[in-house]
């Protein structure tokens, strides 16, 4: 009997050790399962984020696309179009064949003014005029055209400025490039010049002694 009951508890012990060791399983197994839980979570929160960047990348693309053949007036005076029939006609004639005397005729499809962001603290900027125009060849010939075209060149009193038309994120882009890297690029000892081109990405453009190409810088990716 004593050899019976002894045999009870050491199997009794036994299946208390069992329980327990499974009792430590089932808890090593939800904690195993909230982390593939939480690690898929995390997973699809960073690929939504993925996507989210992806998607936002190809909105400004597409945006710039749209605005290929653009190009944008700065700093002509409000009611200066007054005396013409449309925007249009004032862009093509007072503008480009006027001011600007340019070689060949370039074909304004649209042409309308914008708002801008104005400094309460100072008289308001005239709103810029943005010009959509037929041709892509016709926007490349302008911008190449403007620093001569305009350089001492004023339209009534006023001097006048000609960009690319562009997504804020590029100009936002193009405008860091240009305060805090542009200069050090200029500053380097085997480079012969560096400029801030018309062109999608923002990037500075460089040429170094003994090159042919030109490099490109962009901004580091945050």
């Amino acid at each position: 009997m004593d050899a019976l009951l002894e045999a009870k508890n050491d199997m009794l012990t036994k299946l208390n050790k069992l329980e327990e060791i499974q009792d430590g399983i089932a808890k090593d197994v939800d904690e195993l399962k909230q982390s593939l839980r939480d690690s898929q979570q995390k997973i699809e929160e960073k690929a939504d984020r993925i996507e989210t960047a992806v998607l936002m990348r190809r909105i400004k693309d597409l945006e710039n696309r749209s605005k290929r053949n653009n190009i944008v007036i700065w700093g002509v005076e409000e009611g200066s179009e007054g005396a013409y029939t449309s925007m249009e006609e004032f862009v093509s004639v007072a503008i480009f064949q006027g001011l600007m005397n340019l070689e060949r005729e370039v074909e304004v499809m649209r042409a309308h003014r914008t708002k801008i962001k104005q400094d309460a603290n100072n008289p308001p900027k005239p709103r810029p005029i943005h010009v959509y125009l037929l041709r892509y060849t016709d926007r490349v010939f302008i911008l190449k055209s403007a620093a001569s075209k305009l350089k001492d060149n004023k339209y009534k009193n006023t001097q006048l400025f000609i960009s690319d038309d562009v997504s804020r994120a590029i100009r936002k882009e193009r405008a860091k490039l240009r305060k805090d890297y542009l200069l050090a690029v200029k500053a380097k000892a085997n480079v012969q010049f560096a400029f801030i081109p018309w062109s999608v990405p923002a990037q500075v453009l460089y040429k170094e002694d003994g090159t042919e190409k030109l490099k490109s810088f962009v901004l580091p990716k945050e």
